[in-house]
């Protein structure tokens, strides 16, 4: 698990008042995939200067990103994706694996449908 000190390590960033609102277990998420996205750099022999100029930012982002800082834009996160042609291996929020969404659905369901009835008009 991440110390809090370590997080602090990226100078500044709001990175006080994402902490507040990130579990530690999503810290440790968005780390992973800064991992993740550093070795997809270096598996393409990209330095930080190329990368930045193919995602559309700074190399200091990049670095951030890769160190999963949680200030970093989310659109950074997703263009570094698309340059990386890694867009087809996010799944992020599918309805398909929403599993507390589909049972609140299944648990919503009616035991019987009817059909409405048509009003009539006497007039």
């Amino acid at each position: 698990m991440l110390k809090h000190e370590q997080l602090n390590r990226f100078k500044g960033s709001n990175m006080n008042k994402k902490l507040d609102v990130l579990s530690p277990a999503m810290l440790e998420r968005l780390q992973r995939i800064g991992r993740n996205l550093r070795l997809a750099r270096k598996r393409r022999r990209k330095t930080i200067q190329q990368a930045a100029e193919m995602i559309g930012t700074s190399p200091s982002s990049v670095r951030r990103m890769e160190a999963g800082d949680p200030a970093v834009k989310f659109g950074t996160f997703l263009a570094a994706l698309e340059v990386y042609q890694l867009e087809e291996a996010l799944r992020f929020a599918e309805p398909e694996d929403d599993v507390i969404g589909l049972t609140l659905d299944k648990q919503r369901l009616p035991e019987r449908v009817r059909l409405k009835k048509e009003k009539k008009f006497d007039f």
